[in-house]
């Protein structure tokens, strides 16, 4: 393995995905899902802007920069989108305790007009997404759109559009695309927007991973 490649199964599905495999060398980076840190055996560790944290268990919050320490043992990586997740949810459950629940998990978006700006984003990912045309299929004006948006995805638009595309890039490659055929399925402009965006959301580009990537249907 060379240092800085990621080789290991990405399982993609609604909401979630999970990595089992070593971990390559990352940069510092944050992305929407939170992620959950399983060892197998030694400790892992996290790399915060402020501290290291060590453990066989760890977890990160939504949009937090961090980077992973190159770990040649498997790990389990889980990314969860936080609208899956209910404020009161126990964060030191079991991996297996994880699995079961994510099964099962919904989004927990209750605002129709949310609800409705998602399914509008999904259907026009492959070209450009307009904040005015969402906006306007919600029923809201681009002010009033933008602010509950982000009070309820806890990012901008356009950093929600990106991590969308970003999931079906990935999931292009999954099955079978390379990577410039994977970017323009999921509207990225090139190749290398789809690079530059792998990389700020996870500190790895394209080329610096090997994954066998398979989806799941819950």
């Amino acid at each position: 393995m060379r240092n800085n490649e990621w080789r290991g199964h990405l399982r993609l599905s609604h909401g979630w995905a999970c990595y089992e495999g070593p971990a390559g060398d990352t940069s510092f980076h944050a992305h929407y899902p939170c992620q959950l840190v399983f060892a197998r055996t030694d400790e892992a560790s996290v790399q915060l802007e402020d501290r290291e944290c060590r453990g066989r268990q760890l977890f990160i919050p939504s949009n937090l920069s961090h980077m992973l320490d190159q770990n040649e043992e498997p790990l389990t990586l889980l990314y969860i989108e936080p609208t899956l997740l209910d404020q009161d949810i126990d964060k030191e459950w079991s991996l297996s305790a994880w699995l079961s629940f994510l099964k099962h998990a919904e989004p927990k978006v209750e605002d129709e007009r949310m609800i409705s700006a998602m399914a509008n984003i999904e259907a026009a990912l492959n070209k450009k997404v307009s904040l005015q045309a969402v906006a306007a299929a919600s029923g809201l004006s681009k002010s009033s759109f933008t602010a509950l948006f982000r009070k309820t995805f806890g990012m901008p638009l356009r950093r929600y559009v990106l991590w969308r595309r970003l999931y079906l890039a990935v999931q292009a490659i999954g099955r079978g695309a390379d990577a410039t055929t994977a970017a323009h399925t999921a509207g990225f402009s090139d190749s290398a927007h789809f690079s530059r965006t792998m990389k700020t959301n996870f500190g790895v580009s394209p080329t610096e991973s090997v994954l066998k990537i398979t989806m799941s249907v819950q």
